[in-house]
């Protein structure tokens, strides 16, 4: 009976981790739950993570300026670049944000490179004088190479928190996921919009120089069909230019002088 008695105890002893890691298992899946389905229903509400909180988790880093209570608010809903070839000016993009953004801390990080509101203290945190990558994958001459899209780097310094640190928005980033053929990307979900070009405003949020200074205009609209959505894997969507604009891409897309140069840029206040 006294052997019986400790092999039931030991048998107890065994089972004791795995009932503590299904315990956990269901209390995580529980918060999961709460956390991404309950605050609120449209792309918009979900955004639970505020400017104001990045800057409270980059030490020694003060919020420059009163941060909006709704979520996901930004400081700027359309923007400008003003754009030279060879010193020669070839026209203005602008783009309109999303506003409340699915992203908010990477689209404030960005109206701020745009702003310059950093420049006083860091030369490097802005866009004006920055070139586009310029090569054959830039340039549209219909051989097949270009890449659909047009990136600028930047000069590797950001305007939200710490200036070397990677922006990072993990909980909105889980919330405005979207899969296509070959990945994912985030921000607004790729629409089609009658008499739109489907030209997006992007931002690296995964992969290779995610949460930096870079920032890309992607032409999915009138990319061929096999590549439309997958021109925007690890990207985040945080605006789209204005049907405007279009003939300006074109000719920073079909010249073959050099490199675009942005030489302004700006917030544009549209009624």
């Amino acid at each position: 009976m006294h052997h019986q008695r400790s092999r039931i105890t030991v048998g107890k002893t065994r089972n004791g981790p795995w009932l503590a890691f299904w315990l956990f298992m269901i209390l995580l899946v529980e918060t999961l739950v709460v956390e991404g389905f309950v605050f609120g229903q449209s792309p918009h509400s979900t955004c639970t993570y505020q400017i104001k909180d990045f800057y409270a988790s980059a030490s020694g880093t003060e919020e420059p300026a009163k941060t909006d209570t709704v979520p996901g608010k930004i400081s700027a809903s359309s923007i400008y670049m003003d754009i030279e070839v060879a010193n020669q000016p070839i026209g203005r993009l602008v783009f309109h944000l999303t506003n409340p953004s699915p992203l908010p801390i990477h689209a404030e990080n960005f109206v701020q490179l745009i702003k310059g509101s950093r420049r006083g203290i860091d030369p490097k945190a802005h866009y004006v004088g920055c070139e586009f990558d310029y090569s054959p994958a830039s340039i549209e001459d219909g051989m097949g190479r270009y890449r659909w899209g047009h990136q600028l780097r930047g000069r590797g310094r950001n305007a939200l928190g710490r200036a070397d640190q990677p922006i990072s928005d993990p909980r909105n980033q889980l919330q405005c996921t979207h899969s296509c053929f070959g990945g994912q990307y985030y921000g607004n979900l790729y629409t089609e919009i009658e008499g739109d070009p489907g030209v997006f405003l992007t931002v690296p949020v995964a992969g290779p120089g995610f949460g930096s200074s870079k920032f890309s205009i992607v032409r999915v609209g009138e990319s061929p069909k096999e590549w439309k959505e997958r021109l925007l894997i690890n990207s985040g969507i945080i605006g789209r230019m204005d049907p405007s604009s279009l003939e300006t891409l074109h000719a920073m897309a079909r010249q073959r002088i050099g490199p675009p140069k942005l030489v302004a840029c700006g917030v544009l206040e549209i009624d």
